[in-house]
């Protein structure tokens, strides 16, 4: 008999207990300052980690049942429109609660410049690349106003694993856009939360491409640090230093005369199928170089014409008529490494980079669109160099305004590299064993006066 009346007793707390109430999502409203990476809450993995982290957050902190309908995503492209849209509350059910979510994206010379902050928030904000929003207004069934918080993520990113072409807009890839949102919404659903501004470091962020992605599995990121003039790395356990020297030029016709009497029977010739000889300068540019490590010093020669009637408004325009055929030498000292031609403004049919889908530059599993079009950018090169290097045909194919280089032995791609004028960092495609050449390699492509 005394269990029966504690059993009663037990049912009657439990049917006294109050229901949860539900809470709705009313809107999601987002904007960009850069643009593309708020098409990230388009996607459908993305909804799916905001929904169940709010259905997380919201019971633990309020009690709330999350009504799992789809997100209300109001992306905004203009400050104008965003500022006239006002939030609206669906239905009058008081036993409903209200959220409303502002995901934005800042600049953050422009955030700082519209924000009074404290110093170290300034600080964090100030070395960011992006600044990222997360705004929450609960209200309870009444229309009142439980929990109205914002809070920051100052983004900056660090080097990965990843290689390719780094976005210049866009800062975040799918899955830490993703990590972000969350951070942000379990600071600013956190009645206790002190937090304004957390500091995020987050992977780097690629394009998407069809020539490139994959290469990374077969070989390892090689960093490269510039001090100066010299460029270190260590590959396959090995310690290198390049070193780049001066800039300068040597004569060898200047106006129906020919001074350099070394000039070569094929570099006469070029001069002469100018038709200029008797108007224009022949020079070569001539760039020192040294391999610190092996001793061994090179210099790389530019057969260049200099138009006396040119209307160049810059040594780059002024420098950059280069004789056409295998003119062009790599030195180590007096004997010849390298002959090469050099062709500007080739285009490549077949090689795509798509400014519309980010990648981790690792997996192509984490490629995500960041636009509704589909943007497809077909690679020209700003200039081909095609030659001979210790008996062996090279190819070195600059692109992207200069900030990639492909190079290939005998055909077959052997190395990408990133970096504009010096370069950053890069990967040997399957065969290590090229180490070597691949130096000789890199102080021909980035001879300042490819630029």
């Amino acid at each position: 008999m005394k269990r029966f009346v504690y059993l009663f007793l037990f049912i009657c707390i439990v049917f006294k207990l109050p229901a949860q109430n539900k809470v709705v999502v009313e809107a999601i409203r987002s904007f960009s300052m850069f643009g593309p990476s708020m098409y990230y809450l388009e996607d459908t993995a993305v909804q799916s980690s905001i929904k169940s982290k709010l259905s997380i957050l919201l019971n633990k902190y309020y009690n709330l049942s999350f009504s799992n309908q789809s997100l209300p995503i109001e992306n905004y492209t203009s400050t104008e429109a965003l500022k006239n849209n006002v939030g609206k509350f669906s239905g009058s059910d008081t036993s409903t609660w209200h959220l409303f979510i502002e995901v934005y994206e800042y600049d953050p010379i422009s955030f700082l410049t519209e924000s009074a902050l404290e110093a170290p928030d300034s600080t964090i904000i100030s070395a960011a690349s992006s600044i990222f929003q997360i705004s929450c207004i609960l209200t309870n069934g009444l229309q009142e106003i439980i929990s109205n918080q914002s809070v920051f993520a100052a983004i900056s990113n660090t080097e990965t694993a990843g290689f390719g072409i780094r976005p210049k807009n866009i800062f975040l890839t799918k899955k830490s856009f993703a990590s972000v949102i969350q951070v942000g919404l379990q600071m600013a659903l956190n009645p206790d939360n002190e937090t304004l501004v957390a500091d995020i470091k987050a992977p780097a962020v690629y394009y998407a491409d069809n020539f490139m992605m994959g290469h990374i599995k077969n070989g390892s990121k090689i960093l490269v640090n510039k001090v100066k003039d010299t460029w270190s790395y260590t590959i396959v356990g090995n310690q290198e230093l390049l070193r780049m020297g001066e800039q300068l030029f040597d004569e060898i016709w200047l106006k129906r005369k020919l001074v350099d009497s070394t000039a070569s029977p094929l570099l006469l010739k070029k001069i002469k199928e100018t038709g200029n000889t008797a108007s224009s300068d022949f020079i070569y540019l001539r760039q020192e170089c040294r391999d610190v490590y092996q001793d061994k010093n090179y210099t790389i020669k530019i057969a260049t014409e200099i138009d006396p009637y040119s209307t160049a408004s810059s040594e780059k325009e002024l420098f950059s008529n280069y004789l056409s055929g295998e003119v062009h030498l790599m030195l180590e000292g007096k004997d010849t490494a390298a002959i090469f031609t050099i062709t500007k403004n080739k285009g490549d049919p077949y090689k795509r980079i798509y400014l519309d889908e980010t990648t981790n530059g690792m997996d192509s599993s984490s490629i995500a669109k960041v636009s509704k079009k589909e943007f497809p950018f077909q690679v020209g090169y700003d200039y081909q160099l095609t030659g001979k290097i210790r008996g062996e045909r090279f190819t070195i194919q600059s692109f992207w305004n200069h900030e990639m280089k492909e190079m290939y032995l005998n055909n077959r791609l052997i190395g990408i590299v990133k970096g504009k004028i010096d370069p950053e960092n890069f990967i040997i495609v399957d065969d290590s064993s090229n180490a070597s050449i691949m130096k000789e390699l890199l102080l021909i492509a980035y001879n300042k006066f490819l630029l």
